[in-house]
Order: C-alpha cells, then structure tokens, then sequence
C-alpha cells in the first residue's frame, strides 16, 4: 500500500473514532438511518450478522435468511451454529470462545449447510466494536469461498497426477539439481537406473553418478555450461551405479529458469539405461550383416521417444493454459474481495460519517465538516478500489464480451490519454481467447502509458475473413519502451499468452513516434 494512502485511511479511522459520550447521539442517528442501512446490508452478497457484546447474535441480512432457507430472526440467533458441519464445529467454538474472552477477531473457514441442505465453505471474520476498552458489539461477515476450494482440489489432483506420471516412468531417471549442482530431486526411476535411494541422493553433488575419470575430466561441469549457454545439452556417456557397476545412459539436461524473472533455479536430468543399445550398437559397427535389424530396432525406439515427446509437448501446453486459468481466477478473487468487501466496508463507513456530521451539524459545525471531509475521503478510497477491481478482473467480459471490455478499458484511460475503441457490439469468440486479448491489450496500452509517454492510443477489434484481429496503436515514443534486449517483460508476457491461444503477435515501432502491436487469432479449421 503507498504511505499516501495509509494516511488517508489512518486520517479516517481516526476521525471515526466515537467518544463514549457520543454513542447515544450516533444510535439515534442509527435508528433514522436503519432503512437504508438495512437495505445496503442486505444487497451485499455476503452474509452479515452482529452480536451483542457477550457474543449473542442479534441481526442477520437478508442473504443469510436466503442461504439457510430460516424464517426468523428469532430462529437465525437460536440455530445458527446448528448449520455449521460437523466437523468443523469444534474448531469455530473454540476460536469464538477465544475471541470472546480475549477479544480478538475471529477468523475461520468453515463448511455452512444452505437451504438445499448442502455444504459450502465460507470464510467467516467477525471484528469487535469498542466504546474505550469495553467490547460493546460484534460485527461480522461470511463469504462463500467454494469455487476456491473446488479450485484447490483440483490443483492437488492434478499435481498428484503429474507426480503419478514423473515416478511411474520408471525406466527413465529423472531428477533434479539446484544451481549449485545439489540434487533435490530423485525420481523413483533415478533409483531404479542408478540404485541410489532418494535419501541417499538427495544433498549429494550430481557429479555421484559419473566416473571418476569423467570427474577428473570435470565432465559434468561441461556439461552444465553447456546447459547454462544452450538452454540444454545431450549426456551419452558411461555412467556409475552405487554398486560399482557401469551402464551407457543416454540422456539430457536441461536448464531450469524462472518463468516471470528469467533467473537461474537449477537443472533438470532425464537419463535412461542404454546399456544394451549402446553394445548393439558397437557390434554393428563389427558386424555389417546385422545392420539391417539394429537399425529398425533403432528407428522402432526414436519413434516411441518421439511419441513420448510429443505427449510431453502437449502435457506442457496444458499446463501452461492450467496456469492461466488459474492467474486468472486468482485476479478474480481478489477483485471479488475488493469489490464486495472492501469496497462495500468502505461505502457504509462514508454514510456512517455522513449521518454523524448530519447529526452533529448544529452542536459543532467545524467537527460536521471535518466528518463530512472524512466521508469524502472514504468514498474517494472506495472508487479507487473499485478502479483495482476492474482492472484485475473485467465484468463484462463474461457478460458482454470482449468489445464491451475494451470499450471500458479506454474510458478508464480517457481520464489519463485520449483512448479510442474501434469495435462492433459482439463478437462471437472462446472465453480464453477473450481474456487472453483483453490481457494482450492491456499490457499493450500501459506499456504506452508507463514507457511511451503516449497522449493518443487507438484500439480496434475486428474479424478478417474468418480471423480476430486485435490492434493497439499509439503515438508514443518508440525507444523508450525498448530493454536492453529489445524486449521487455510487457513483451513477453503479451507473447506468452499470444502462444497460448496460438495467435500471432507483431509489433511494429516507428522510428521516432508511434507503435503498434497487432496479435491475429486465426479461424480454426
């Protein structure tokens, strides 16, 4: 958070401290108030309640009455720790008893059964209120969390299956080194090649596996050069097992990096035991009339590498579209929070100051104003949050599509640059290749911002026999915008998610003023 931010919101806070003498003036102030109050209350979509200072519940919004399907209130404050499962209660009574003597904020995840007599999980906080030292109320909020938790899950099987596949490949050796060539890795087919347990290799140098002529000849550090220099590099060469014996591996390693800073994590070893082809191989150099034979057999390998290459290929696009969809739910929970929570604690907070200097408006005009400042302040911070909202997650894209989206992103720049949007109504295309656009053009658009110093961007979407083309043009200047290696993290990332779509992404830069970055979806076939 910046430090002019923080003290926006420690002048707030500060000025909405209520002194205890105040407190009967600002119930009444409440009670005029409570229509609207309660109508705002129950428009949030979370559950909100309030307990008395000794923990009884005493208001639900409307949202916990149409979730749990109850009648009354009176029912609400007598059951609502009924409709906590089971196994998750012990833990919510404990840290509510906690919170209760201590008078700490009280924080949980639990599962809440709805009206249909299903469990979903909420992320539960209630806060105290305090007149001085004495707890005088609860306030607290429940928010369904869910979809995280399915999310959760299914991350965790699919990072149970990708661990399933690496140790179920056991005739190939696959493990992994940290740049200062320790292994932290050691696959359960690493153990069947080389006998090593993975207690007994990891911690040790990768060099374990090679012979000591090899080691004298400082083969592996040659070899990790030339992984450092290339990206990777071929290892065909005898090896040493823990008992003594040797095998011909053929092999690879391949450099590790840093998918956002580029930077150096470590190394990565797929060997196999090609003992017996590498004695084929040798005696076909001694024997021409079984040439024939090894080299079939030879082509019949290559083919079921080939095959497991391209299977890998395609497991690693997979996870790279995974990854995205992920980074992408993750934005949306965060605009969800900023949204619909603090963005909504923030509005109440701005009508809790309005209503005060309302109410106080003839006793002290000079401390009604200073409320009423603060409220303006609270309700400045609330537009700026819902401005970070929209641009983690854009609304409409789901909604309205991918126009509608582009259109609202040149109206929040309007206030910036002029920003034009060239587009029509709808465009009929898949949700990833919507988002992936969207990202493209906003990374496009700050980068004219942020590098250029643009005062002009232009941005059009269109469909060309078959094809989506999304182009963003500036008159910024071009050589800002430049790295030192030509391309810039912005770069990367709009070609990363381009790849990820199987677009085509061109930017082209003038010499002195204007660029402009064109990425062309083609019409699958």
């Amino acid at each position: 958070m910046r430090d002019d931010t923080r003290q926006q919101l420690a002048t707030t806070l500060k000025v909405a401290q209520i002194s205890a003498a105040g407190l009967e003036t600002l119930h009444e102030a409440l009670r005029k108030t409570e229509g609207p109050v309660r109508r705002l209350l129950d428009a949030i979509p979370q559950i909100i309640w309030t307990n008395d200072g000794d923990g009884n519940a005493n208001y639900f919004n409307r949202r916990w009455y149409e979730y749990t399907g109850l009648e009354s209130e009176r029912s609400a404050a007598s059951n609502w720790q009924a409709l906590i499962h089971a196994d998750d209660t012990p833990v919510v009574k404990t840290r509510w008893q906690r919170a209760l003597k201590t008078g700490e904020v009280f924080e949980c995840e639990y599962r809440l059964r709805n009206a249909a007599g299903e469990y979903h999980w909420f992320i539960g906080r209630t806060v105290p209120l305090r007149d001085k030292n004495r707890i005088v109320a609860w306030v607290g909020s429940a928010t369904d969390i869910q979809d995280l938790k399915q999310a959760e899950a299914a991350w965790k099987e699919s990072d149970e299956r990708y661990r399933l596949m690496v140790d179920g490949a056991r005739d190939y050796a696959i493990f992994m080194m940290n740049p200062s060539n320790e292994i932290v890795y050691w696959s359960a087919g690493a153990e069947r090649v080389f006998g090593w347990s993975a207690g007994e290799a990891v911690g040790q140098s990768g060099e374990i596996v090679f012979t000591p002529e090899d080691r004298k000849n400082e083969a592996e550090e040659k070899e990790i050069e030339t992984a450092l220099r290339n990206g990777s590099a071929s290892d065909r060469r005898w090896h040493i097992r823990k008992d003594g014996t040797r095998i011909w591996v053929d092999g690879m390693m391949r450099r590790l990096n840093d998918e956002k800073t580029g930077a150096l994590r470590g190394f990565a070893k797929i060997a196999r035991d090609a003992t017996q082809q590498h004695e084929a191989e040798e005696q076909l150099r001694r024997a021409h009339d079984e040439l024939d034979h090894r080299v079939q057999e030879r082509t019949r390998d290559l083919e079921r590498t080939n095959a497991k290459l391209r299977q890998a290929m395609e497991q690693r696009q997979m996870l790279e579209k995974q990854i995205l969809l992920i980074t992408e739910q993750e934005r949306a929970r965060i605009s969800h929070d900023l949204h619909d929570t603090l963005c909504q604690e923030l509005t109440a907070t701005a009508l809790l100051l309005k209503s005060r200097a309302h109410a106080i408006a003839r006793q002290s005009k000079a401390a009604a104003a200073s409320l009423a400042e603060a409220a303006e302040t609270v309700s400045a911070n609330a537009q700026m949050a819902r401005d970070l909202a929209r641009g983690l997650h854009p609304m409409s894209i789901g909604a309205s599509g991918l126009p509608s989206a582009l259109r609202e992103l040149c109206s929040r720049m309007s206030g910036e640059v002029s920003c034009h949007c060239q587009s029509p109504r709808f465009l009929r295309m898949d949700h990833d290749v919507a988002i992936n656009l969207y990202r493209i053009a906003q990374e496009a658009v700050t980068n004219s911002l942020k590098h250029a110093k643009a005062s002009e961007i232009k941005i059009s979407l269109e469909r060309v026999k078959g094809a989506i083309v999304l182009t963003v043009s500036d008159d910024g200047y071009a050589k800002r915008r430049r790295g030192r290696g030509g391309r810039g993290f912005g770069t990367l990332t709009m070609e990363y998610r381009a790849h990820a779509i199987g677009a085509v992404l061109k930017i082209e830069s003038m010499k002195t003023r204007g660029t402009t970055v064109t990425c062309c979806v083609p019409r699958k076939t």
